[in-house]
């Protein structure tokens, strides 16, 4: 029922009580409100297992039995309160227990001996102590609404961070929730070899964006054989790399309706180097360049040069800075100073760079050379990230995922649960509408799942259901029509099923007819509904 409100009109628990009235077959009646957020804890404790059967039964409805292509993304969300988990006390509920498991560990590994711990077992003041509770405080699992940079922007407010994992057809595979202010490069090691417990994932490719990219993440894929695609930022090349990139020898070019839009050269056993030389991993890199991406990069920068000066002459202050606006903002100290003007040597060279892109690629150690990806599908491999940001952004203004009215760190994470249960069916009714070769949006499938209302009426001494469906919106997409081609077009319209039709076909129903008694109703939804439990109590003394 949390789930399929989260669809229709999401909204916080207390709202979905006081909801539960408004549907046939009364699905949670009986139920009090304290069971609710109970139900939380409950489904934070049986996550795992319920993201397994979840994945199970995506794969028969697919007929495949493991992903070839892992999307990997980082998202957060905010809370509507002043305070984080910090500033009042609140420790995530299981930390103990998390604290004793890393305890145990650090005496079985020799990290910790007896002499750290006195006879109640607990840590006594030492060099060891110490140095492990800074460890256990870079791991960031003692709170969990914490500050941190927002995607969104809302840097006023505590947040939690969220990993998501999808397949090619952009539903859920699993996620990982992360304090507000955990570093996105260090939870992928945690998340990934999750997963790869979890489901036995091997021999399939990562794929994430720069953000992610590191040497250390790239050597972690490989070590849990991993292959992976990442955007490489062509700011960081090496000298010789960049030449060769703005080289126009070796280049294959991109043409679409005859005319070249782009183009891309494949540079053969590329070193990705790290931190430390153990980390340097050999890949092949992907160099592309975009008209279109190039005359885009050239107008941002232009806007900044325009928001630079503008912040000259207002006599603001700006730290030293290598991305967004003030990178190209001159300043006289390595501190926060005045603008001085435009750096146009800096404003010169990421012109140069405009248009330009690079991925960076390899396949999983001791895979079969026929699932590697071809050099030329890479770019739109990785173009298929877009599906996670597309995830994103359905959690979060279909689906009600933030701002978060609980604040439990259960609670937090089974309500996390509920959303991403809720993508996932909306995500497997749009691949199978796709594949009946009737796609529609996912706003196409909430507004056509609210439309199925019906109003119980007595006739007779027999209890009938009349469908009254809110009317869509018939002028979308046409509103430049006028009011006899809207009339021609609609016409033609009539003739065709509509989208709640199509959804009911599309899952194997038959759409009921206009007026139709229980018997029917139930057969039309799959369901057997008498007149006892078809009608929420509250509102049978209405007939």
């Amino acid at each position: 029922y949390l789930c399929f409100l989260k669809i229709l009109d999401p909204h916080s628990v207390f709202y979905s009580f006081g909801d539960q009235d408004g549907f046939l077959g009364a699905p949670v009646q009986g139920i009090g409100l304290d069971s609710y957020y109970n139900s939380y804890d409950y489904l934070f404790e049986h996550k795992d297992s319920i993201m397994r059967f979840f994945n199970r039964s995506v794969n028969k409805q697919l007929g495949k039995t493991k992903a070839t292509l892992i999307f990997y993304d980082v998202t957060n969300v905010y809370f509507e309160t002043a305070l984080s988990d910090l500033e009042c006390g609140r420790q995530q509920i299981d930390f103990q227990d998390r604290l004793q498991q890393e305890l145990e560990l650090a005496y079985e590994s020799g990290e910790l001996d007896s002499s750290c711990f006195d006879d109640e077992g607990r840590l006594r003041p030492c060099p060891k102590a110490d140095d492990f509770i800074k460890k256990i405080q870079e791991q960031k699992i003692e709170y969990l609404r914490m500050r941190g940079p927002s995607k969104e922007h809302r840097f006023d407010l505590p947040l939690a961070s969220i990993a998501l994992v999808i397949n090619e057809e952009g539903i859920p595979i699993d996620f990982y929730v992360y304090a507000g202010n955990a570093s996105e490069f260090k939870t992928m090691s945690s998340s990934i070899e999750s997963l790869k417990q979890k489901y036995n994932v091997k021999e399939s490719i990562v794929v994430a964006d720069r953000g992610l990219n590191s040497a250390a993440n790239i050597k972690m894929l490989q070590t849990n054989d991993l292959g992976f695609l990442m955007a490489q930022k062509v700011s960081n090349l090496d000298q010789k790399t960049t030449k060769a990139m703005f080289d126009p020898e070796g280049y294959v070019p991109i043409i679409r309706q005859g005319e070249e839009i782009g183009r891309f050269k494949v540079i053969k056993d590329w070193v990705k180097k790290g931190k430390v030389k153990e980390e340097d991993t050999h890949c092949t890199l992907v160099l592309t360049f975009d008209k279109k991406r190039q005359k885009r990069d050239l107008a941002v920068l232009e806007v900044w040069k325009e928001l630079v000066l503008k912040k000259q002459a207002q006599g603001i202050k700006v730290k030293p800075k290598r991305s967004g606006w003030a990178c190209i903002a001159k300043t006289s100290e390595k501190v926060e100073a005045k603008i001085e003007g435009v750096d146009e040597e800096v404003l010169e060279a990421k012109r140069r760079l405009a248009g330009y892109a690079a991925l960076i690629y390899k396949n999983a150690p001791d895979c079969v050379e026929q699932s590697a990806l071809p050099d030329g599908h890479l770019a739109a491999a990785y173009h298929e990230l877009n599906q996670i940001e597309s995830c994103f952004r359905v959690m979060k203004s279909h689906l009600g995922l933030r701002p978060m009215y609980v604040r439990n760190s259960n609670h937090i994470k089974g309500h996390i649960l509920i959303c991403v249960i809720a993508l996932g069916i909306l995500k497997l009714l749009q691949w199978k509408l796709k594949e009946a070769r009737t796609p529609l949006s996912i706003s196409e499938i909430v507004r056509a799942l609210n439309s199925a209302t019906t109003v119980p009426i007595k006739s007779a001494n027999e209890l009938m259901f009349l469908q009254c469906s809110r009317p869509q919106n018939i002028r979308k997409g046409l509103e430049r029509l006028t009011q006899e081609e809207l009339k021609a077009e609609l016409s033609g319209r009539r003739q065709q099923p509509s989208q709640l039709e199509i959804l009911f076909k599309t899952v194997g129903l038959v759409p009921p007819a206009r007026l139709v008694n229980i018997k029917e109703m139930g057969r039309c939804l799959g369901v057997r509904l008498t007149a006892e439990d078809s009608i929420p109590e509250l509102l049978k003394d209405m007939l």
